[in-house]
């Protein structure tokens, strides 16, 4: 039977690691540890020894700081192998138990290699460090561990008195306890009732990939990877098919009982419903994310503490989503009628997505949010008045569309700008601006000018837009409708139906 194997580097600007494991050498079990922190070492080696596997683990970290991202990277980067590993959890227990007791001290360690990470430690210690290991971060190699592993973890300390056999026991009855669950049956089925949930979450890893976002890294911290394209092309195919069902089943039954009787005008009107429903979430979503971020209208956190290599699950969720949807709308531009502007809406399509994908990747995310809230906006008032347009409500429609028309200059020229004056002026100011591919920076002079460049033709094609929508100003100004230039005669061939 094929060895569950992996072999593992992982680098931050804090620490370097390299990991190798086996969780199948019980007979000939090779254990080297050197972390730089001797208590941690021993922690590791009991877990490794007791768990039947071989294990190396190497780390070179930022000691002459503290003990705390060498501890919690250790951690990440063990969980990260042991997940690799395991691979697809077939033909395994699952669920394992033990109890371990040293000298004095009992512990008991629950596990289930559900695909769901969660974890509950409670070691009781009372010292404030064991050697060179901070008690505080014992717990927290345990819970960092379970959260990059994708398992449920359950670790407690029932009695005891000293510390490091209380520390120690935990960590064995935790390795007896894996040992248990990922021991094989002999059988390839899933170890789950929960038939289509077990698909998602074990049993068809392309599944998991396509629902869920990858990369956990610990609680509300993900890392990227090329697992995000699944995601990615799952969502700009779903968003199709949500569109349509939206549109079908929403927005053409309030058409009719509203009146408009063209098929061709309630197809619109529900395209414009679409759009209106879809901008106001998501531009809703993204400025929650800012506000509860430290770029908070504060462009020099674009760049303190770059590179962020980490982000929570909401901003990986409404990122990746938001790649979706731009994929999404280069294939609808294809498959409707064309507007007189379409070219310059290709242009604006690639663009944002060039710029969401490299934004991305190079860890720069922060702008990338403040961007996308910038963009948004303008696009709910603009909706919204093609609704109210359709509907009849002709004041309504013209007042939404002076928000708009207030709104587009303030977000996407204003607002916007500051974002191009801080990219050219601000980050010399906070980065080295070195290419360290190792490190997550990919910031420097050549890469600025290269976003620049980006940001100049995006505003270079609002400003094109901003002149159409001075006519449509002009057009309101002079008594009529506010019609939008950009798009063809929303009259033409309509077909009468009912």
């Amino acid at each position: 039977m094929e060895a569950r194997t992996a072999t593992l580097e992982r680098k931050t600007n804090e620490t370097d690691i390299k990991i190798s494991i086996n969780l199948d050498d019980k007979m000939d079990q090779k254990i080297n540890i050197d972390t730089g922190i001797g208590f941690l070492d021993h922690m590791y080696h009991a877990l490794g020894k007791h768990a039947g596997w071989s294990l190396s683990i190497k780390c070179v970290g930022d000691l002459h700081i503290d003990d705390h991202h060498t501890a919690e990277d250790t951690g990440i980067a063990l969980g990260m192998a042991f997940k690799q590993a395991l691979g697809t959890p077939r033909g395994i227990k699952r669920f394992g138990s033990a109890f371990c007791p040293l000298d004095e001290a009992l512990s008991r360690s629950v596990v289930d290699i559900s695909g769901r990470p969660f974890a509950d430690v409670n070691l009781d210690l009372k010292r404030e460090m064991i050697g060179q290991l901070s008690t505080e971060m014992i717990p927290h190699v345990l819970e960092s561990f379970a959260f990059a592993a994708g398992i449920t973890l359950h670790v407690d300390v029932l009695k005891g008195k000293n510390d490091h056999h209380k520390a120690e026991s935990a960590f064995k009855s935790l390795a007896v306890a894996i040992k248990d669950a990922v021991s094989r049956t002999g059988t390839n089925d899933v170890p789950s009732t929960k038939g289509m949930v077990a698909g998602y979450y074990m049993k068809d890893p392309i599944a998991t990939k396509c629902l869920t976002i990858s990369y956990q890294m610990s609680q509300d911290q993900y890392g990227k990877g090329y697992d995000d394209y699944y995601f990615v092309v799952f969502w700009t195919i779903a968003f199709t098919f949500l569109r349509a069902a939206i549109m079908k089943f929403f927005f053409h039954p309030i058409a009719k009982m509203a009146g408009i009787q063209s098929f061709g005008k309630r197809q619109r009107f529900a395209e414009q419903g679409w759009m209106f429903s879809y901008y106001s979430v998501f531009w809703a979503f993204g400025m929650y994310i800012m506000y509860n971020s430290p770029h908070w209208f504060n462009t020099s956190q674009y760049w303190i503490d770059y590179p962020h290599t980490l982000i929570s699950r909401k901003m990986k969720v409404y990122y990746l989503m938001q790649l979706a949807f731009w994929f999404h709308q280069v294939y609808l531009i294809h498959i409707e009628k064309r507007r007189k502007d379409h070219f310059a809406m290709l242009t604006h399509h690639i663009i944002t997505i060039i710029l969401l994908v490299s934004s991305y990747y190079s860890n720069f995310t922060r702008i990338g949010n403040a961007v996308l809230c910038c963009m948004d906006v303008a696009d709910i008032f603009l909706s919204l008045a093609k609704v109210l347009k359709y509907l009849g409500m002709t004041t309504l429609c013209d007042i939404c569309f002076g928000l708009f028309a207030v709104s587009w200059p303030v977000t996407r020229h204003i607002f916007f700008s500051i974002i191009i004056w801080a990219t050219a002026v601000e980050p010399s100011t906070y980065l080295d601006m070195k290419w360290e591919p190792e490190k997550g920076k990919y910031f420097t002079p050549f890469t600025q000018k290269l976003y620049l460049l980006l940001f100049v033709l995006l505003n270079s094609l609002m400003f094109y837009w901003f002149a159409m929508i001075i006519k449509v100003i002009l057009r309101v100004l002079q008594g009529k409708n506010a019609e939008d230039s950009r798009s063809d005669d929303e009259d033409d061939n309509d077909e009468e139906v009912e």
